[in-house]
């Protein structure tokens, strides 16, 4: 099958049933200890304290001047707080919330080896689990978690989507993983390979830390409003992120681009001769059929319908996110 065709029949797959998505690189990190809740939630963006059992929620990292440190994703599970990064963050997150640790009785683990994470994607993404793993409820709350099993060994079910489909990734023990990999596409899943994970991505308006979210941006700028608790106490970076949405006014937007040309391009966005801003991921949407990007962009250039160019001469224009 050509690479092409190969890309077509994982999209089609995602969009229309279920792909399986090996995202077991992630980093993943273990708190516990009797101020395990008070301390994060005095760390992170989003609330901690107030997750119920099972429950979870997306949030950031943030210096004291409000830079983006880390994305993570926070559950509160029945003996500790599990939360994920992006692959090889762990380390980072550990060191970042160490420094702050002083009297408190918190034990934080790097558990990312020890833990696989498939993920499944697509309409019926929560069906075909269910059916490897034990019925998924289909109402199951984005973050939320819930426990099935498979062969006799435990499965954290969790609803997630990263694709614009609804979906929801399985953790189990590494040795265990390619068994149920295994299941899942005998079960009907089409594994689905990075290319085709990022222009869903894309097309879903959806940042990744290490592209659209890195330590130049306050998480405002990266389209990351739903991992800030405006109602919450206080947190590292709390004030220079609620001076800037209090005044409606972030420096930057995450936006979309469609490009004229027909190759994804990397580089800056110009208008007037001036570098208003830059391209972090450009894809070849297969929805669209035609070249997309998001992109980071300085405010007053940011609106919908804004014409730039782009470093190698050609033309885009400015579109509201997401893209499908």
């Amino acid at each position: 099958m050509s690479s092409h065709r190969n890309v077509e029949t994982q999209y089609r797959a995602v969009r229309e049933n279920a792909g399986i998505f090996n995202r077991s690189k992630r980093g993943k990190v273990r708190a516990e200890g009797a101020d395990c809740l008070r301390f994060l939630h005095g760390m992170v963006t989003n609330t901690v304290e107030s997750l119920a059992e099972n429950e979870g929620n997306y949030a950031a990292v943030t210096s004291a001047r409000g830079q983006t440190l880390l994305d993570i994703w926070v559950h509160r599970l029945q003996d500790c707080i599990y939360m994920e990064t992006e692959p090889g963050l762990a380390t980072k997150f550990i060191e970042t919330l160490d420094r702050y640790l002083i009297a408190d009785d918190v034990a934080l683990s790097d558990e990312s080896d020890t833990w696989a994470i498939l993920g499944v994607q697509g309409p019926t993404a929560l069906e075909l689990a269910g059916r490897v793993v034990g019925r998924i409820p289909a109402d199951l709350p984005e973050h939320h978690t819930v426990i099935r099993a498979f062969k006799g060994t435990p499965i954290w079910v969790t609803a997630r989507s990263y694709t614009g489909e609804p979906g929801c990734d399985l953790r189990i023990a590494q040795d265990h993983a390619d068994s149920l990999r295994r299941a899942l596409v005998t079960a009907g899943g089409t594994p689905i390979g990075w290319q085709v994970g990022e222009i869903l991505r894309v097309e879903a308006g959806i940042p990744r830390y290490g592209a659209e979210i890195d330590e130049s941006v306050v998480p405002l700028e990266a389209g990351l409003n739903r991992t800030v608790d405006f109602d919450k106490g206080c947190y590292i970076g709390q004030e220079v992120i609620a001076k800037m949405h209090f005044r409606g006014r972030p420096r930057r937007y995450l936006t979309g681009l469609l490009l004229s040309g027909n190759t994804p391009v990397s580089g800056n966005i110009i208008v007037n001769d001036k570098t208003v801003g830059r391209i972090t991921t450009c894809v070849k949407s297969l929805r669209l059929n035609r070249v997309i990007a998001l992109s980071i962009i300085r405010r007053g250039y940011h609106e919908a319908g804004q014409r730039v160019l782009l470093d190698d001469g050609s033309e885009a224009e400015v579109v509201n996110l997401p893209f499908v």
